[in-house]
Formats: C-alpha cells, sequence, structure tokens
C-alpha cells in the first residue's frame, strides 16, 4: 500500500527490482554454504570413495585438489570469442561507447551537414546576388542607350556643317550610320534579356547563358559609342581648327603691333607660314604648336628687361677634358624686380626650354674677373649683363653672343 502523494513502482520498474534482489539473494546463499562447509570431513569422504573403488590416494594429493577446487569455485570464466559476447560487451558498455563514439560520430555528421547545408545557402545566396547583379548590369545598359541615342539625334538634327570638307562629311555620316544600326541591334536584344532575367525560376545555366548574351549586347554599345565619338571627333576638329585659325590671326597682329625690329616681324612671317600649312592639312595639333610660338614670341616682345648676373660656373664641352667652357649665369628682372622667364636654347642638348636662369658663356678672362668682383666683399657689384627693351626679341649685351645652357 502506498502512502498518500507518492508515485508506485512501474510494472517494467518492479520486474528489475526483484531481479536486482535475487542476485543478492543468491550471492548471500552461496557466503553462506562457504562459511559452513567442513574441510576435514570433506577430506575423510573423498579418501573413503577412493578406497571403495580400490585407488589409494594419500591426503596431501587430496587436499591439494580440493583446494584448487574451492580457488576456482567462485571465478569467473569468460564467454568465448564471438557475435554473442560482442554484443553483450557492446550493451554493458553503452554509455561509454556512447559518449566517446556515438557522440561525437553524430557531432562530426551534425557538423558535416551542417557544412553541406551552409555551402548550400551560401551557394544560393552568390547566385542570389548574382541574377541581381545582371539584372543591374541591363539596367545600365538601357540607360546608356538612352542616353547614346539622344546623342545620335541631336547629332543627326544638327547634321554635317555645309564647310565640312568632304572626308570629315563622310566621316561624319558613317559614324552615325554605323551606330544608328548597332543602338538597334542593341534595343532589339534588351527587351528579351531584360524579360527572361526578371523570371523566378532561373537556374545556374540559365544565367550563365544571359551573361553571355549580356556580353555581346555590351559589345553592340561599344561600338555604337565609337561611331557617335568618331562623328563628334569630325565636328570637334572643325570647332578646334576655327578657334586656333582665330586665334592665330589674333596673335600675329598683336606681335606686329609690338614689333620694333625686322627680327621680330621675320619670326612673326615664318609662324604665319607654319599657321598656313598646318589648316590646309587641317592639322589641329601643328596649328596648336604655332599659336604656342606666337604666344612665346609675343611675351618675348612686349616683354622689358635687365639681364643680371648671379654667379658662374665652368663645364667640360662633350667628353673633352683638356678644355673647359666658362658660363655666367644670369637672370632676367623686369621693371617690377621680379624674374621674367625667358626661352632658351641649350648648345649642349639643343633643346629649347623657358626658363628663370640660364648660363650665358663668356670667355675665360671675363669669368674671371666677375670671380673676383666676387671675391672681394661677396657681392657682383658689376652685374649687369644685358638689357632687353620692349619690341625687340633681341637684347643689347655687354658680351658677345657665344651659348647658352639651361642646366649645369
Amino acid at each position: 500500500m502506498t502512502r498518500k502523494g507518492r508515485t508506485p513502482l512501474a510494472p517494467d520498474e518492479v520486474l528489475r527490482v526483484m531481479d536486482a534482489a535475487q542476485v543478492i539473494h543468491r550471492r548471500r546463499q552461496a557466503l553462506e554454504e562457504h562459511e559452513a562447509f567442513d574441510r576435514e570431513a570433506a577430506i575423510r569422504d573423498i579418501q573413503r570413495m577412493y578406497e571403495e573403488l580400490g585407488d589409494l590416494v594419500d591426503s596431501e594429493t587430496i587436499e591439494k585438489a580440493l583446494d584448487d577446487y574451492l580457488s576456482r569455485r567462485y571465478a569467473f570464466t569468460p564467454a568465448p570469442r564471438g557475435v554473442g559476447r560482442s554484443l553483450a560487451l557492446l550493451y554493458v558498455r553503452r554509455a561509454l561507447v556512447a559518449r566517446r563514439v556515438l557522440l561525437p560520430a553524430a557531432a562530426g555528421a551534425a557538423l558535416i551537414w551542417g557544412s553541406i547545408a551552409g555551402a548550400g545557402m551560401m551557394s544560393e545566396r552568390a547566385f542570389a546576388r548574382d541574377v541581381q547583379g545582371l539584372r543591374g548590369e541591363l539596367a545600365g545598359i538601357g540607360a546608356a542607350r538612352t542616353a547614346e541615342l539622344a546623342e545620335l539625334e541631336a547629332l543627326l538634327s544638327q547634321g554635317a556643317p555645309p564647310d565640312l570638307p568632304g572626308t570629315e562629311a563622310d566621316e561624319f555620316a558613317v559614324g552615325l550610320a554605323a551606330a544608328g544600326v548597332r543602338l538597334s541591334t542593341v534595343e532589339e536584344a534588351l527587351g528579351p534579356l531584360a524579360r527572361e532575367a526578371a523570371r523566378e525560376d532561373l537556374a545556374r545555366p540559365d544565367l550563365d547563358r544571359l551573361r553571355e548574351r549580356t556580353g555581346a549586347v555590351e559589345g553592340d554599345l561599344e561600338l555604337a559609342r565609337a561611331g557617335i565619338d568618331r562623328a563628334g571627333a569630325a565636328l570637334e576638329r572643325r570647332t578646334r581648327l576655327g578657334a586656333l585659325e582665330a586665334e592665330v590671326a589674333g596673335l600675329h597682329a598683336a606681335v606686329l603691333a609690338e614689333a620694333a625690329e625686322d627680327l621680330v616681324r621675320e619670326r612673326a612671317g615664318d609662324l604665319a607660314r607654319e599657321a598656313e600649312s598646318r589648316i590646309a592639312a587641317r592639322d589641329v595639333t601643328g596649328l596648336d604648336a604655332a599659336a604656342r610660338g606666337y604666344r612665346d614670341l609675343l611675351a618675348t616682345v612686349s616683354t622689358e628687361y635687365r639681364i643680371v648676373v648671379t654667379g658662374g660656373v665652368w663645364r667640360y664641352p662633350g667628353n673633352a677634358r683638356d678644355i673647359r667652357n666658362h658660363y655666367l649665369l644670369v637672370q632676367a628682372l623686369g621693371t617690377d624686380g621680379e624674374p621674367v622667364p625667358v626661352t632658351i636654347r641649350s648648345e649642349e642638348d639643343g633643346e629649347t626650354r623657358r626658363v628663370r636662369q640660364w648660363g650665358e658663356r663668356v670667355p675665360q678672362e671675363v669669368y674671371d674677373r666677375v670671380a673676383a668682383d666676387r671675391a672681394d666683399n661677396g657681392i657682383i657689384d658689376d652685374e649687369e649683363f644685358g638689357f632687353k627693351a620692349r619690341g625687340f626679341v633681341t637684347a643689347e649685351r655687354r658680351y658677345a653672343d657665344i651659348g647658352q645652357i639651361t642646366e649645369w
């Protein structure tokens, strides 16, 4: 009878308790039998049985045999090897096996399965990103096509200027025609591509095919851009040539207005002939160079400055080591006392540079005199080297023009 509030054992639990009680009972019974065993009586009984059989065995042998028997009476004999024994041992050690084998195996399997599942999820996410990227790319192509179509229509509306030379007019027309064809191809391909890319059941092979087709559309769009650029370049060349031609004409007039010596007029004439040849050839780069020459000439002619000595340096000419060239370092100072850049051609490398200081080659006696002037008090008292008046390119010099350097 159970107490109130207590839960009775289940039937299967009762059976397990009974099994445990039976085992304890058997062990206690065996212990009691062992304690009640009469060793001397057992020896006498065994000796009497041997005598009845007609066999004489001494008591010492019987005692050893009895001791051996008793020592093995309660000894455990392992079961022979086999499937049954293995299964029994596995059952007995089920907790240890679960902790050391099954749980790690289950964890490893879970980890592997999780990795596979995670890889699958990552692959799905990457695929989703690729799909979104393709859709964005197609949208970008559509926007670029719209912009290029608007530019093409503007150029077509403008048309080729009537004064555009035949070859450039042909470039203009061919470029626009090629662009129109390519943009039509893009338009035809873009719609189906966008619809397919919007499908929800896209697979990786579908995406790969769409990418390949999108690449072809991008190629057509680039060709359309090239055609538009070709037409635009023809117009840009005409515009640039016109602007440079007008600038050159204005610079030529300004130089002649400032000129006070024939050398200025001669240089202006040389530049004018160069500019005319570049205009006839429709050479934008060459005409731009002629315009730069005019700008430098005008800057020189319209500037007044004095040339003063700042120091000196000597150089070996080329590979010769038995000759020295002596130079006075000079600079041009404007009417405000600030250095003025001057265009100088170096006799050492033939390069023409616009510099604020350069070297004028002089005889050694002049070089030595200036060196002595500086040595007495650290200042070059006699610093005047020359003067250039406005309207001239040639400066008045105290010393002959032998040669110049721009680097030392």
